[in-house]
């Protein structure tokens, strides 16, 4: 004897089982939103050797601790940083990526930065913090990314920024990296470990 179930009680069992989906959807996705991203620490095949003034696409990759942007050159649009430095305090109000390229875009494109805190440790991974997104357009000789102070501030560390090209981040899309420190206040006791 095979137990066969009605038509109503098969599209019962398969409400339920969609429902029961639904419900713990939601709560996977918070719980894996609210964990640390944990990524390989990568370097770009064309990171060693060569002018690091030229890298590919860009004139220039400073850290800063902003930027301003020329609107008065024939029509084209310098973004040039102010307050150029590697070395950032936890109480910073942002940090500052400013791109110069090499020509200017002749078609749009963006690049994706991730932020990354490096292990202390010096493990071979660090943790994802920020991610920001530029679009370049056909006027523009530069650009920037920007990490706003997290609450709290930042945690005191080495960080490195892989810039991607595009918004797929993947072994393929990486450029280059810019590196940048955060140190304790002067004067303040010693740091906490992020």
């Amino acid at each position: 004897m095979s137990a066969r179930l009605s038509p109503p009680m098969r599209l019962g069992l398969m409400a339920l089982a969609v429902i029961t989906l639904t419900v713990n959807l939601p709560a996977a996705a918070a719980d894996k939103a609210a964990a640390p991203q944990l990524v390989p620490l990568v370097n770009p095949l064309g990171e060693k050797g060569g002018d690091p003034r030229y890298v590919g696409m860009f004139r220039s990759i400073v850290m800063a601790r902003g930027f301003e942007i020329d609107e008065g050159k024939a029509g084209l649009h310098p973004t040039r940083a102010v307050g150029v430095t590697d070395t950032f305090y936890p109480d910073s109000p942002a940090v500052y990526v400013v791109t110069e390229l090499l020509v200017s875009a002749f078609h749009m494109f963006r690049i994706t930065g991730r932020f990354i805190l490096e292990d202390p440790d010096g493990r071979p991974i660090g943790t994802v913090v920020h991610t920001d997104t530029a679009l370049f357009e056909n006027e523009d000789n530069g650009g920037y990314l920007i990490m706003r102070q997290p609450p709290g501030g930042f945690p005191v560390g080495k960080y490195r920024v892989e810039i991607h090209y595009g918004e797929e981040i993947n072994d393929i899309s990486l450029l280059t990296l810019a590196r940048f420190k955060v140190v304790p206040p002067t004067g303040a006791g010693p740091a906490k470990k992020p």
